[in-house]
């Protein structure tokens, strides 16, 4: 670890992607130890070691249009203030450290500052081993769905995104499949890579990895783990926050013949896992 650390106590959520991250974010920026930017993704991480592009000056103003939207009979004076000057120091550069550490302007006494952003778990290994020598107190949470499953509604979640969702109605199975092979999806669902490269890059205790399934089955309990795992004491969530389903993917029947298409994968990502010490749920397939 750096004599001097850049990060302090830095909080990163890697995903995976469509693995209910949005849900612990809704749960975990409520927490008064725990901050939050304004921008949940910043991607920071990652565009400082594999995509600069995403937080390019243009980039960066294209998503501003959305901080300073607000309607003066409904919003107050004092969150419209800090709303401006954090988009302020979003918009300012150079992007790098100091300009990631002033999003936390906010923080107060908090005592971790948190990004969660998905593209992180796609960091090479040496980008892990980098912010763990510039940061001093380190965790990274990496949740795992069942690999079908996550890839299936990470399509439909994306085509809607993009306003393509109608394409699901024309294409066969072999202009799905393409369709899935061209993109990202796969990556997202190598959980076996993405925690190896995590592993070695992280400290030991800095890693934890868990499981989807138990947000559906034991929420409180999820939550209780993370907040053991960042050290600090457990903060009251309402039952409608605990029960609320968020950022949620079109519901669609999956199409015949998808999961024989990518039954290899979703077996070799249990093998993978159980090989490395990590036992799926049950309900996994495969």
């Amino acid at each position: 670890m750096a004599d001097d650390p850049v990060f302090d106590h830095l909080f990163l959520g890697a995903g995976a992607m469509k693995a209910g991250t949005t849900w612990i974010y809704d749960v975990l920026h409520r927490h008064p130890d725990i901050h939050f930017s304004q921008e949940k993704e910043i991607h920071y991480f990652y565009a400082r070691h594999l995509r600069p592009d995403m937080l390019s000056d243009r980039a960066r103003m294209q998503r501003a249009k959305g901080y300073l939207h607000f309607d003066p009979d409904l919003s107050r004076r004092e969150v419209l203030r800090r709303r401006v000057l954090w988009t302020a120091a979003w918009l300012d550069g150079p992007v790098d450290d100091a300009w990631f550490n002033a999003l936390f302007r906010f923080r107060g006494s908090a005592r971790w500052m948190a990004e969660f952003s998905n593209m992180t778990a796609l960091l090479p290994a040496e980008a892990w081993r980098d912010i763990a020598a510039r940061t001093r107190r380190l965790r990274v949470l990496y949740t795992l769905r069942e690999p079908l499953d996550r890839t299936w509604s990470h399509v439909r979640f994306h085509l809607k995104m993009q306003g393509q969702d109608h394409l699901l109605e024309d294409w066969s199975l072999d202009e799905l499949i393409a369709h899935i092979h061209a993109g990202d999806y796969l990556d997202h669902s190598d959980y076996v890579a993405a925690i190896d490269r995590m592993r070695a890059g992280l400290p030991e205790d800095a890693l934890r990895v868990d499981f989807y399934d138990r947000i559906a089955g034991d929420p409180r309990g999820y939550i209780a783990d993370i907040e053991a795992f960042l050290g600090v004491d457990p903060h009251p969530v309402p039952g409608d926050i605990i029960d609320r389903v968020v950022n949620p993917s079109p519901a669609r029947p999956m199409p015949e013949g998808l999961a024989e298409a990518l039954a290899p994968m979703v077996r070799a990502q249990v093998d993978g896992l159980r090989a490395r010490g990590i036992t799926p749920p049950e309900t996994w397939q495969g």
